[in-house]
């Protein structure tokens, strides 16, 4: 009997070491957030309606609802509570349809969640009279309204890959494993008056029903918790200007497409590239643009900003505007006089010019 007590006690110990010794990679495993079936684990906030299951999929039809994940999966013990993460979907898109995928948000009632970020789902815009004049800047790999990107990364109708990885107070999203958008959230950061809870701590995901017209599918998705000791992405850090960050973070909530002509790599693409994606800015090549409108007036600000008063006087005669930096590398001063010249000549997001977009 003593015998048989020792080998059990043995056998236990051993599993109990082999369990400790699985933990830490079992926590960064995929694990599904869909059964296949149905929505298990998920609970609308409003209008249930506004979601079914095809082929497992959820998918979204109806008016504004905000389905939350209330599942059993979570790191520590807490389910729902996610901290660091990597996020996948498997997502599609109908033509002109508008979603979004929330992450660190917590449950609540009716209305557009308060907590958390919203990761932009939308990769046409809908007839601009359906949309009183409305165009979307923020597309798909958007994380929206902080750091844009206003070409969709994605098409209508085929199914693409949606990765998003928080990791501390950084935020990044993949699309089809490309890099599109990331942003570092800075101590105490500005945000727009109906914004204030757009913050990384941590929270739940929630999927976006936007509109009757708004038909997206979502199906296989999962998450792979990442330790609590998770570095975030080298070079990934917050923009150290204050007042710059805010007004690339007050641009980017107005809807503003930060396009800047004839601005491009030379040397580090690399560090150029992170610097695009850090600033909210997209670099394009003026010569492989669309024919621009004659009431399309161009700016090169790279030593001296534009005349306020001018840009006013042009803007009352119908011109809308495009700014060339003519250099290699982003200069944060520039930047700063740039959004600093657009909001004190009262400059909104259609009095630019958007390569492709009416």
């Amino acid at each position: 009997m003593k015998r048989f007590a020792s080998w059990f006690a043995l056998r236990s110990a051993l599993s109990i070491v082999a369990l400790c010794i699985s933990l830490p990679s079992l926590a960064q495993e995929w694990i599904p957030l869909q059964d296949g079936k149905s929505l298990a684990g998920w609970k609308a906030a409003e209008r249930p309606e506004s979601w079914t299951v095809q082929d497992g999929a959820f998918v979204s039809g109806g008016d504004r609802s905000h389905l939350f994940y209330v599942g059993k999966v979570g790191p520590r013990g807490k389910p729902g509570d996610f901290k660091n993460f990597e996020f996948s979907a498997e997502v599609m898109t109908s033509p002109g349809a508008n979603s979004g995928i929330y992450v660190h948000t917590k449950w609540q009632g009716p209305g557009w969640p308060d907590a958390g970020y919203e990761l932009q789902v939308i990769n046409s815009n809908p007839p601009a009279e359906k949309m009183n004049g409305y165009i979307e800047h923020k597309m798909t790999g958007s994380i929206y309204a902080v750091r844009n990107t206003y070409v969709a990364p994605a098409r209508d109708n085929e199914w693409f890959n949606y990765r998003i990885r928080v990791v501390g107070k950084t935020i990044q999203t993949f699309i089809d494993d490309k890099l599109i958008c990331e942003y570092a959230e800075p101590e105490n950061p500005f945000r727009p008056a109906d914004k204030k809870g757009r913050l990384l701590s941590s929270g739940t995901f929630a999927l976006q029903a936007h509109d009757p017209d708004s038909v997206v599918k979502y199906r296989n998705m999962k998450v792979k918790i990442l330790p609590a000791d998770a570095k975030p992405p080298e070079g990934l850090v917050p923009i150290a200007d204050r007042e710059l960050d805010e007004l690339v973070t007050q641009a980017s909530n107005d809807n503003i497409a930060m396009i800047d002509l004839e601005l491009m790599p030379k040397g580090d693409a690399d560090r150029f590239w992170s610097d695009a994606r850090r600033y909210g800015v997209t670099p394009l090549r003026m010569h492989e643009q669309p024919r621009t409108p004659a009431t399309v007036a161009f700016f090169v600000d790279r030593t001296q900003s534009p005349d306020v008063d001018a840009l006013k006087k042009l803007k009352a005669q119908g011109y809308r505007f495009g700014f060339l930096s003519d250099a290699h590398s982003f200069d944060e001063a520039q930047l700063k006089r740039r959004l600093q010249t657009i909001k004190a000549a009262g400059l909104g997001w259609k009095d630019l010019w958007v390569p492709g977009k009416p």
